[in-house]
């Protein structure tokens, strides 16, 4: 007698053929459809009403021209952008999560993102002084045009700062780094609440909205300098996933099978922070999504490090845009920054997922 398929695990090592899909396949699958469907939200909503058949034209450069720029040079840069953004923030959470074995670690817990925002900050101030004119927004037009490179800078000393002072007897402990991080941003937070004081500009609305996350503005050369880096940061975690399963287990097992361990940390924490800090630098720091996503991801795929990096992919590409196009639609014409509405929608879910545990 033959024996029934076994049903399909959290795992994901065990596959249950259902209309010719596996349940991965499906997982996939629905993700992907997720994310279709946002983006064509994210290219069709905003202040101006436009219909399907004016979105389709100028997607194909036809109609007017201005149904062509709303469409080709606002819209469709700004929700590829949030696209991205959503994946660095999840795929970074996701690294540091497996890094530090804590599911609450996430760019902005272990001040990657504080120090991002931080030499930021340092950035616009020191165009004000520097470039000295009547018109703010041209004070800092410098700073804006190397936010990425500032914001990197700051990422990169502050993740060698954790990773150094992370280190335990010759030997980078999960546990201190996460205290460490943890610090490091509560220092950072103050030193750049305090740098806005001490500027004491009066037209701080623009680094505020920044640093609150914000898509507005972002253009084409947005998404050009991002692209390099998502491309970078997904061909580190290709090369990390097998040592990250082997890290995983407890350091001496990981050593026994000759696994270099800081070296693989090291590593992973450097994909992590250029992930992080290259998308603070477009659209400043966003919360939630490097912490929640990645938890969606084990939920559904379990031990399954491939899928759960896919998952990351789809499913934080789409909160991004998704909270973006609830931001710039709900109170239209006015917007709130992605990073509000990424914490409002992510705040009770992540309550809710968190009641759940036993």
């Amino acid at each position: 007698m033959t024996q029934p398929a076994p049903p399909y695990s959290r795992q994901g090592y065990h596959r249950l053929s259902v209309s010719g899909l596996t349940p991965v396949a499906k997982l996939v699958i629905a993700g992907a459809l997720c994310l279709a469907l946002v983006l064509l939200g994210g290219i069709q909503s905003g202040a101006v009403n436009l219909t399907w058949p004016q979105i389709w034209q100028g997607l194909a450069g036809e109609g007017s021209q201005h149904v062509q720029r709303v469409v080709l040079e606002v819209r469709l840069p700004r929700t590829l952008t949030g696209a991205l953004i959503g994946v660095h923030f999840a795929l970074s959470g996701w690294l540091l999560q497996l890094l530090s074995r804590n599911p609450l670690a996430e760019p902005g817990i272990l001040g990657i993102s504080a120090g991002a925002s931080l030499v930021a900050v340092i950035a616009f101030i020191l165009g004000d002084w520097l470039v000295s004119s009547d018109n703010p927004y041209s004070n800092t037009s410098f700073a804006l045009q190397y936010l990425p490179v500032f914001a990197m800078a700051g990422g990169l000393v502050t993740a060698a700062a954790v990773y150094v002072l992370g280190l335990r007897h010759g030997n980078l402990s999960p546990v201190k780094m996460t205290l460490t991080g943890a610090v490091i941003a509560g220092m950072l937070h103050a030193l750049t609440t305090g740098a806005l004081a001490f500027w004491g500009h009066a037209h701080t609305e623009l680094v505020a909205q920044w640093l609150a996350g914000s898509l507005y503005g972002v253009q084409w050369h947005h998404l050009h300098t991002l692209l390099p880096w998502t491309l970078a940061g997904l061909v580190g975690i290709a090369i990390l996933l097998r040592p990250l399963k082997v890290m995983q287990l407890e350091d001496q097992q990981a050593r026994s099978m000759g696994l270099h361990l800081n070296r693989w940390r090291g590593f992973a924490l450097l994909i992590a922070t250029l992930l992080a800090a290259s998308a603070v630098g477009i659209v400043g720091p966003v919360g939630f999504i490097g912490l929640l996503i990645p938890h969606i991801s084990r939920q559904l795929a379990g031990t399954n490090f491939p899928l759960q990096m896919t998952l990351c992919v789809l499913l934080g590409a789409t909160l991004a845009v998704l909270a973006d196009v609830i931001g710039r639609t709900l109170f239209a014409p006015y917007e709130v920054p992605v990073g509000v509405v990424s914490a409002i929608l992510g705040v009770p879910f992540f309550l809710y997922l968190l009641s759940r545990q036993p």
